[in-house]
């Protein structure tokens, strides 16, 4: 466990296009391509970041593609079919997913949508969740084998991510308590009516490095800049213009140039792993409290009403300025 946490999760742009020239270079199964990235040729990368490029690299590359299949539909179906007579093999689709340079599952949803003639892209989904529901039992092995196959796409690699990506959340909730943070989370400001929502939303803001903090988002994925500009395009944007800076969080790593985007500077510090605990500056509520009612407190010898309210108007707005010292690490 501790030789992976050592392995690089910021990784330079030489680096980075590397890694996604081999991924698009690469004839065959997504899962052969990450064993081979993790185990030959970055086995100094930390083998998460390697995962989540390739997914990014291969759905980039599936977009363009999926027009082209579609348009191939009865081709494809012709082959299979064609095929599925001579050989009774479980693996057919997975051999034809790699010489189209497609996903199995993704052959999979074209081979079904045209065989069974399905409009609805549900439908597809219902067939390949429980493959014992297709009426051809060749064509049914073979699609559960594509689910095992493939960790690109399917309900398997969907529930994973969704695992991971809770797994993550739970883990930045768990250490924001333990940081001695107060926050709302995003079931919290749901109830509060918010629509878009960070994954905590803190009570009282904190410093981290003398940058207010209002909010961090949890991402267990890795921050290339082109998915970081989405992320601000779709997310971090809202959080800003309705909370203030913020911190998004990549847990398995990002470019080196991701932090330092001019897009960020609309209050969005980046990082790869929960601020460390010196570097965060709470605000003492108990000290101001305290300053506050010594400064309102009567004179042994005076207490007219009207000079104290004045007085604890004055302390009041001393407070929502900011002193005395309400921003204290102690």
């Amino acid at each position: 466990m501790s030789a992976v946490a050592d392995k690089k999760k910021i990784l330079t742009s030489v680096e980075y296009t590397r890694i996604c020239q081999f991924v698009n270079g690469f004839h065959g199964l997504a899962i052969d391509c990450e064993f081979e990235l993790r185990n030959r040729y970055f086995t100094d990368v930390n083998p998460l970041a390697l995962t989540c490029i390739v997914q990014t690299e291969l759905f980039n590359m599936s977009r363009g593609q999926h027009w082209r299949h579609d348009h191939r539909a009865k081709k494809l179906l012709k082959t299979y079919e064609e095929q599925a007579h001579l050989y009774n093999d479980n693996a057919l689709i997975i051999r034809m997913a790699c010489a189209e340079g497609a996903n199995p599952v993704a052959m999979c949803r074209v081979l079904l949508q045209e065989k069974y003639d399905l409009k609805q892209r549900p439908q597809v989904s219902r067939l390949l969740k429980y493959p014992h529901l297709i009426s051809d039992p060749q064509l049914a092995a073979n699609v559960q084998q594509c689910m095992y196959s493939d960790n690109q796409e399917g309900p398997i690699t969907d529930l994973r991510r969704r695992i991971i990506g809770e797994e993550y959340e739970l883990k930045l909730k768990q250490l924001a308590k333990e940081a001695g943070i107060h926050f709302y989370d995003e079931h919290d400001l749901r109830r509060l009516g918010y629509d878009k929502t960070p994954d905590i939303k803190m009570i009282l803001p904190f410093l981290y490095k003398g940058t207010v903090v209002n909010w961090i988002e949890s991402k267990a994925n890795f921050g290339d800049p082109k998915s970081h500009k989405w992320n601000i395009n779709q997310q971090l944007q809202s959080y800003c213009n309705r909370f203030g800076p913020g911190i998004i969080i990549y847990w398995f790593g990002y470019q080196e140039e991701t932090p330092t985007l001019p897009d960020n500077n609309i209050g969005i510090t980046v990082l790869m792993d929960f601020p460390a605990k010196e570097d965060l500056v709470f605000m003492q509520l108990a000290e101001c409290q305290s300053t506050a009612k010594k400064s309102i407190a009567p004179s042994p010898t005076t207490a007219d009403p009207h000079s104290l309210s004045a007085a604890g108007d004055q302390s009041t707005t001393a407070i929502a300025k900011g002193a005395p010292n309400p921003l204290s690490g102690g």
